[in-house]
């Protein structure tokens, strides 16, 4: 793992380098084309006023203030390359946002092994436009309120660029981590809390995003590359940063094994919790150990094999046709499993301790549409969910 202070900028030049992998070209496409087209309209519109305001003013300014061109010159061109630059960022990310979540989510799949999943992912993309954009809406206020101290500083000699270039690289990070991120259910609050506490890596990567911006040609691929890069520095430095469970994310535990399911994504991770691959997580496991420790759970523990099978069979394709008798031998009988009690199935919907009614019924529609067998699903993950809601309910 990179961990030195320019590190932050090393993940940026890998996303350039990942966004050109043929297996992410057609998911890099539309943010790049959307990058190419807002930045040269933005640029032609702000040109054309810039020159219109200019010679408004020389026909108004008596010759004896010529002088004050030299002065004019510089402020002007300062302010067209902060509202180009800036507008641009933030309507091209609000009309791309969509298509970098599943960019984000693709190159998150390159980058932990997994295949690329081939399912109808424009058909989700459309699915979740609306919350998306409604996510890029709030970044754009949060960036807007934070601009207004930074921009009354930024005439102030040498420490308001500064202080504008730090402000500048800080929105840039929060701006391409939210992807990811947000792939995996974080909160707006929880992904800036986690940035701070990597503030150097944090603030290299917005720098070198904020440099790479401002240089002709290379900043239409700025978008694609830092969303790729943005994806391969959460993998590394912040994936694992906590046990942070999401308000997209369900957990399912049996005595061998934790299945953690993306209700964004509909992917299944997970941990081994008991036999020789303790604390080894599931998407690093070979399959034939996985497939040796699905032959003990027939054994031993019906449940954990059957929370396996489905793991097997969504993530690596692999079906069990005719599964042997998942029973322990008389000699030594199977303990029963436990009730489900109310933080289980708080885990399992993936709500808050505090959900109403509301949000139980919402949570169990979203992964029934998912989890249920006549859509693709499991039996044992749709009896969980019913489960679960039952619980909670009664």
């Amino acid at each position: 793992m990179v961990n030195h202070s320019i590190s932050g900028a090393g993940y940026l030049f890998e996303g350039l380098r990942l966004i050109a992998r043929p297996g992410l070209r057609r998911f890099a496409l539309i943010p790049l084309l959307v990058n190419i087209l807002v930045f040269s309209g933005a640029i032609y519109v702000g040109v054309t006023q810039f020159e219109l305001l200019l010679g408004s003013l020389e026909a108004s300014v008596p010759s004896w203030l010529s002088w004050l061109d030299w002065i004019l010159w510089p402020i002007f061109i300062l302010l067209l390359l902060v509202l180009v630059f800036y507008g641009f960022s933030l309507v091209a990310n609000l009309i791309a946002s969509p298509f970098n979540s599943l960019l984000a989510e693709k190159v998150e799949l390159v980058l932990t092994g997994q295949p690329l999943d081939q399912g109808n992912d424009y058909a989700r993309m459309l699915a979740e436009l609306i919350p998306t954009l409604l996510d890029e809406i709030g970044k754009i206020v949060y960036a807007l309120l934070w601009a207004i101290p930074f921009l009354m500083l930024l005439f102030v000699p040498v420490v308001g660029a500064l202080l504008w270039f730090l402000y500048t690289a800080w929105i840039l990070v929060v701006q391409y981590s939210d992807y990811p991120m947000g792939n995996h259910g974080l909160k707006f609050r929880e992904m800036r809390r986690r940035l701070r506490g990597r503030r150097t890596l944090s603030l290299s990567f917005g720098a070198a995003a904020a440099g790479m911006g401002m240089i002709p040609v290379l900043n239409f691929l700025l978008m694609p590359s830092a969303v790729a890069g943005a994806t391969a520095m959460w993998v590394r430095e912040f994936k694992d940063a906590t046990n942070y469970q999401g308000p997209h994310e369900s957990k399912v535990a049996t005595r061998h094994v934790l299945l953690a399911i993306n209700h964004l994504s509909g992917r299944i991770s997970g941990e081994i919790l008991a036999g020789p691959l303790r604390g080894q997580a599931l998407e690093q496991t070979a399959t034939e150990d996985l497939l040796e420790l699905l032959r003990t759970c027939y054994l031993t523990d019906a449940e954990s094999a059957e929370a396996l099978e489905v793991y097997l069979s969504r993530e690596r394709g692999h079906r069990i046709d005719e599964p042997p008798p998942r029973h322990r031998p008389e000699a030594a009988p199977q303990p029963q499993a436990a009730p489900m009690d109310g933080h289980e199935a708080r885990a399992i919907l993936g709500i808050a301790p505090d959900a109403g009614l509301d949000e139980i019924k919402t949570a169990h529609r979203r992964l029934m549409q998912r989890l249920h067998p006549d859509r693709g699903g499991s039996d044992y993950l749709a009896a969980k969910v019913n489960e679960a809601k039952q619980v909670l309910m009664s």
